[in-house]
């Protein structure tokens, strides 16, 4: 078994030689904080990084092209998925700059539609939209795109390039072209995307794995049950002692038999138990009352599910919605007015110590309470502004948060939000779709599919989930269907290796969990004092 290169030196992309990497080696603690304090030095290391803070050379190339070409004198530009995004942008820059009469002009620009159907293997329309602003006000432009999440892929601009300027794509890397020429030959089928969208939808929203009769090998895998600690070291530490011990198949999961009296009619096979885990902490009553609802929370892939070119898109988008429930409640006319900066609208609150971006959405379009330590004394707080007769918008959670891994009671919030009338919206990406089952006490659940998802560290997407049992749920679906407010904006060549990726992510999610707890107690717990884990959590559902 040929083991991958792995990246060690300050800079390289994870994965290394991999030309749409999302991900950049810092290998030491002194780089990550030079690179958070904008070091020169290390900042000019970067061959690589996270899509919504590094710009990947062929956006930038574009940038530069269209500066060339459209730009007046001392403008600066950023390249949007679509006429909507830009023009909420534009506000943006607007309300930032009121007092400084920043101008800003939109570009828009089309790619040709495929005129036949072998044209539609390799020819898509494509509509982007170009902000223009002076030079000074670049940074603002910049704050949008990595706030908002609502950004253009590397893909999607390498696409523009060759289609509008005659930019040859460059050469994929070996582990890419060699996926690219064996299943659709020198290019990606775009005619797949649709599909693939659709597939990605059922596994948000079902947790399986579809399994494809005619290519179950590499469409389809199945965890036989749990591994012993013997079995899990091998595992861990000889892949290829798994693979002959263990039925591994090349993709990464576990292989095993399913009994196919046992299997369901449709073909899908869950991976989640058909009870929640039994807690103690939990009164056996109110365990029913959980389960029963829980049994009864049916998602339906094409009408609660969607796709986002970022994990940070779906929460901007969230923030939007809410934003526009509570217009309605003011009877504010959307026409009259920018219901994603005009107070006043009720309050949210941020539960926990959060990512930072979602933090600076919150901040940004609205106004937020910042309860930053999750814990019980947080939660006091937060009932403490709801005896107040202060009416809350929405609470935003994340399980568990990010960086400090600390599960907020989710048990608590759901009965307050009851009580109180306010939204739950859970951000559920550190932990995974398989190892968090958050939608039946949230209105809302978003997640990056860019983390365990995908799990190649290639491609840049997000989901958002609506709660068929939400008080918002009607208005949430109006909302997601008006052109307006909902673009799927995830790019074809983006969508059909998101669907690649996550054909093996339960599989691969349980490897993960299996390899953390091996770190934790085999080789982090003896030299370290304190571990922030959720495993550790009694308020883990």
């Amino acid at each position: 078994m040929v083991s991958a290169q792995v990246a060690t030196e300050l800079g390289q992309p994870i994965p290394l030689d991999t030309q749409h990497a999302v991900s950049v080696c810092f290998p030491t603690w002194k780089s990550v904080i030079s690179y958070v304090e904008k070091d020169p030095k290390v900042l000019g290391c970067l061959k690589s990084g996270y899509p919504r803070f590094w710009i990947h050379p062929s956006i930038q190339k574009l940038r530069d092209i269209l500066i060339e070409k459209y730009a007046k004198e001392n403008e600066t530009c950023f390249c949007f998925p679509s006429y909507r995004v830009a023009k909420r942008c534009r506000e943006y820059v607007r309300r930032k700059c009121a007092h400084r009469n920043g101008k800003v002009r939109i570009l828009q620009l089309a790619t040709a539609k495929p005129i036949n159907e072998e044209q539609k293997t390799w020819k898509r329309e494509c509509k982007i939209a170009v902000v223009f602003v002076d030079g000074a006000y670049e940074n603002i432009l910049k704050q949008y795109w990595q706030y908002t999440g609502e950004i253009i892929s590397s893909r999607l601009a390498e696409y523009v390039l060759h289609e509008l300027f005659m930019v040859e794509k460059k050469s994929s890397p070996a582990e890419e072209k060699e996926y690219i020429e064996m299943r659709y030959g020198r290019n990606l089928n775009f005619a797949f995307a649709d599909r693939a969208k659709e597939l990605i939808k059922k596994r948000i929203a079902t947790k399986v794995i579809d399994k494809d009769e005619h290519d179950e090998e590499e469409n389809y895998h199945f965890l036989a049950g749990n591994q012993d600690e013997q079995d899990f070291q091998d595992t861990f530490l000889d892949s290829s002692l798994n693979e002959a011990n263990h039925g591994e198949d090349h993709d990464g999961g576990i292989s095993g038999e399913v009994d196919s009296q046992e299997e369901p009619h449709n073909g899908l096979v869950s991976t989640i138990p058909p009870e929640p885990i039994e807690m103690s902490t939990i009164e056996e009553e109110q365990s029913v009352e959980e389960d029963a609802g829980r049994c009864a929370l049916r998602v339906c892939p094409e009408r609660d599910v969607f796709l986002f070119p970022s994990g940070m898109a779906s929460i901007f988008t969230a923030h939007r919605l809410l934003l526009q429930w509570d217009s309605l409640r003011l009877n504010r006319s959307r026409n009259g007015s920018d219901v994603t900066s005009s107070p006043p609208n009720k309050k949210t609150v941020i539960f926990g110590f959060p990512y930072a971006d979602t933090l600076h959405v919150l901040q940004e379009f609205n106004e937020t309470y910042f309860l930053g330590e999750g814990d019980e004394s947080s939660m006091k707080e937060l009932t403490k502004i709801l005896h107040s007769g202060e009416q809350i918008l929405a609470v935003f959670i994340e399980t568990p948060s990010n960086p400090l891994l600390k599960m907020g009671n989710l048990l608590e919030l759901k009965r307050l939000s009851e009580l109180f009338g306010f939204f739950i919206i859970i951000d559920e990406t550190v932990g995974g779709i398989v190892n968090i089952d958050g939608l039946p006490f949230a209105d809302i659940v978003c997640s990056s599919l860019t983390k365990t998802f995908s799990g190649d560290s290639n491609v840049i997407g997000g989901s958002m989930v609506l709660n068929p049992q939400s008080r918002v749920y009607e208005f949430a679906s109006r909302f997601m269907q008006l052109e307006d407010e909902y673009e799927d904006l995830l790019w074809c060549e983006d969508a059909i290796y998101l669907e690649r990726n996550s054909r093996d992510f339960i599989a691969r999610t349980i490897r993960i969990n299996y390899s953390t707890e091996y770190l934790l107690d085999k080789i982090l717990k003896p030299h370290v004092g304190e571990i922030n884990y959720s495993r550790k959590s009694t308020t883990l559902i």
